[in-house]
Protein backbone atom coordinates (compact mmCIF):
# COMPACT_ATOMS: atom_id res chain seq x y z
CA UNK A 1 0.00 0.00 0.00
CA UNK A 2 1.69 3.16 -0.53
CA UNK A 3 1.51 6.72 1.18
CA UNK A 4 -1.57 7.82 -0.74
CA UNK A 5 -3.86 4.26 -0.06
CA UNK A 6 -2.58 4.20 3.78
CA UNK A 7 -3.84 7.93 3.97
CA UNK A 8 -7.10 7.59 2.16
CA UNK A 9 -7.66 4.38 4.48
CA UNK A 10 -9.80 5.26 7.15
CA UNK A 11 -12.05 7.39 5.03
CA UNK A 12 -12.65 4.15 2.56
CA UNK A 13 -13.36 1.96 5.82
CA UNK A 14 -15.71 4.78 6.89
CA UNK A 15 -13.99 6.23 9.31
CA UNK A 16 -13.07 2.77 11.23
CA UNK A 17 -10.38 1.95 9.79
CA UNK A 18 -8.01 4.05 12.05
CA UNK A 19 -8.15 1.52 15.24
CA UNK A 20 -11.69 2.14 15.95
CA UNK A 21 -14.26 -0.72 16.68
CA UNK A 22 -18.17 -0.76 14.86
CA UNK A 23 -19.98 0.15 18.21
CA UNK A 24 -21.08 3.25 17.24
CA UNK A 25 -22.46 2.11 14.49
CA UNK A 26 -24.33 -0.47 15.70
CA UNK A 27 -25.73 1.68 18.09
CA UNK A 28 -26.76 3.93 15.56
CA UNK A 29 -28.46 1.50 13.06
CA UNK A 30 -30.34 0.49 16.03
CA UNK A 31 -31.53 3.86 17.18
CA UNK A 32 -32.29 5.13 13.95
CA UNK A 33 -34.05 1.56 12.86
CA UNK A 34 -36.37 1.87 16.81
CA UNK A 35 -36.89 5.34 15.43
CA UNK A 36 -38.18 4.86 11.84
CA UNK A 37 -40.66 2.03 13.78
CA UNK A 38 -42.39 4.53 15.81
CA UNK A 39 -42.36 6.36 12.91
CA UNK A 40 -44.48 3.96 11.11
CA UNK A 41 -46.45 3.17 14.28
CA UNK A 42 -47.29 7.21 14.76
CA UNK A 43 -48.28 7.01 10.91
CA UNK A 44 -50.23 3.78 11.18
CA UNK A 45 -52.31 4.98 14.44
CA UNK A 46 -52.89 8.63 12.99
CA UNK A 47 -54.53 6.64 9.61
CA UNK A 48 -56.34 4.39 12.02
CA UNK A 49 -57.70 7.51 14.33
CA UNK A 50 -59.07 10.06 10.65
CA UNK A 51 -60.41 6.20 9.25
CA UNK A 52 -62.81 6.33 12.89
CA UNK A 53 -63.18 9.87 13.14
CA UNK A 54 -64.49 10.37 9.47
CA UNK A 55 -66.71 7.10 9.12
CA UNK A 56 -68.04 7.53 12.57
CA UNK A 57 -66.75 3.39 12.74
CA UNK A 58 -64.81 1.82 15.78
CA UNK A 59 -61.46 0.87 14.80
CA UNK A 60 -62.99 -2.51 14.93
CA UNK A 61 -65.35 -1.49 12.28
CA UNK A 62 -68.70 -2.15 14.51
CA UNK A 63 -71.17 0.82 13.83
CA UNK A 64 -73.12 2.81 16.29
CA UNK A 65 -76.44 1.14 16.69
CA UNK A 66 -79.16 4.23 17.63
CA UNK A 67 -82.21 2.90 19.12
CA UNK A 68 -83.67 3.94 15.22
CA UNK A 69 -81.59 1.38 14.37
CA UNK A 70 -82.50 -1.29 17.28
CA UNK A 71 -86.51 -0.39 16.34
CA UNK A 72 -85.66 -1.30 12.56
CA UNK A 73 -84.11 -4.26 13.51
CA UNK A 74 -87.09 -5.29 15.78
CA UNK A 75 -89.54 -4.47 13.38
CA UNK A 76 -87.98 -6.69 10.53
CA UNK A 77 -87.43 -9.21 13.47
CA UNK A 78 -90.79 -9.45 14.15
CA UNK A 79 -91.00 -8.48 17.56
CA UNK A 80 -93.15 -5.54 17.06
CA UNK A 81 -96.31 -4.69 14.89
CA UNK A 82 -96.32 -2.15 12.12
CA UNK A 83 -98.60 0.57 14.22
CA UNK A 84 -96.12 -0.17 17.38
CA UNK A 85 -93.43 0.87 14.77
CA UNK A 86 -94.99 3.75 13.01
CA UNK A 87 -95.60 4.98 16.76
CA UNK A 88 -91.99 4.58 18.30
CA UNK A 89 -90.26 5.82 14.91
CA UNK A 90 -92.03 9.14 15.17
CA UNK A 91 -91.62 9.33 18.40
CA UNK A 92 -88.11 8.75 18.15
CA UNK A 93 -87.59 11.37 15.19
CA UNK A 94 -89.10 14.13 16.75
Amino acid sequence: MNDEEQKMWPYMMGGFGNGYDWTGSVFMVLFWGLLCLLLIFAIVAGVMLLVQAFTGRGIRGGEKNTALDVLHERYARGEIGRDEYLERRRDLEQ
